[in-house]
This record gives C-alpha cells, sequence and structure tokens, in this order.
C-alpha cells in the first residue's frame, strides 16, 4: 500500500469537498428545466405552472398522450433528482456525507464520484440488494 506525498490531498476527502458545489449546480440546473417544462419552454410566462396541451399541438390524440406521458415521466424523473440532491445536500450540511448509513464506515470515493446519492458503502448495497431480490423471489 502505498503511502500519500506530503501535501497530497485524500481523493475521497476531495470529492467530498467538492461535491457540494457540483450538486447545486445540477439542482440549479434542473430546477431551470423544470421551469421551462412547467411554463411552456419560453412561451410567455405563465403565473400558474402547467403541462403544455398536447392536444392543441397536435389532431393524432394518440400521439398527444404518448408525449404528454413523457411529459409526466420526464417531470417525475427531475422531481426525483432534485429530492435526492436536497437528501445528499442536508447529510452534507449534518457531516454524514460519504459515510454508510448501514455500517458507518466510509464510502468509497469512486462510488461517491460516480453516485452522489449513495447511502450505503458498496457491500452494504449488495446485501441490500439481494434481501430485495430474495423477498421478491420468495414472494415475501
Amino acid at each position: 500500500m502505498s503511502v500519500p506525498e506530503p501535501g497530497a490531498t485524500d481523493p475521497r476527502e476531495a470529492i467530498l469537498a467538492q461535491l457540494p458545489a457540483r450538486l447545486r449546480q445540477r439542482r440549479e440546473e434542473l430546477a431551470a428545466a423544470l421551469s421551462a417544462r412547467l411554463h411552456h419552454d419560453g412561451q410567455e410566462e405563465h403565473v400558474e405552472a402547467g403541462l403544455p396541451r398536447r392536444a392543441e399541438e397536435t389532431d393524432d390524440d394518440a400521439a398527444a398522450e404518448t408525449q404528454r406521458e413523457r411529459d409526466l415521466t420526464d417531470l417525475a424523473r427531475m422531481t426525483s433528482e432534485l429530492a435526492q440532491i436536497d437528501a445528499v445536500l442536508a447529510r452534507a450540511a449534518s457531516g454524514d456525507l460519504g459515510e454508510c448509513a448501514e455500517c458507518s464506515e466510509p464510502i468509497d470515493a469512486a462510488r461517491l464520484n460516480v453516485n452522489p446519492a449513495a447511502l450505503r458503502c458498496a457491500e452494504c448495497q449488495q446485501l441490500i440488494e439481494r434481501r430485495q431480490a430474495r423477498s421478491r423471489l420468495l414472494g415475501a
């Protein structure tokens, strides 16, 4: 195992230090995208938010319904990601960012870099997923 050079920064600590800023930037991007979708993609600003009326854009009801379902899916994905970002920022504020919720061990830097919302280390996450899969198979 190599010893870090004097003055070298621990990669995990560097990632933990930059995650909140990255997440706040992503949150701003998502909030802007969400607002644009709900306020009809830059058209005249509406006081009330809402999805575009796709039936007015086409006389094909099936296409309009498909587009509306896509709109709803996109909104659900964006709001879910916003909630995850808020949860990570809350963990950062409380000092729990990067700590496994199951075993309290540090979460690997590479895992946090790829998935800042990771609540568990890879080992604990695998155990949880195996239990869930076993429960589904057994119908419990």
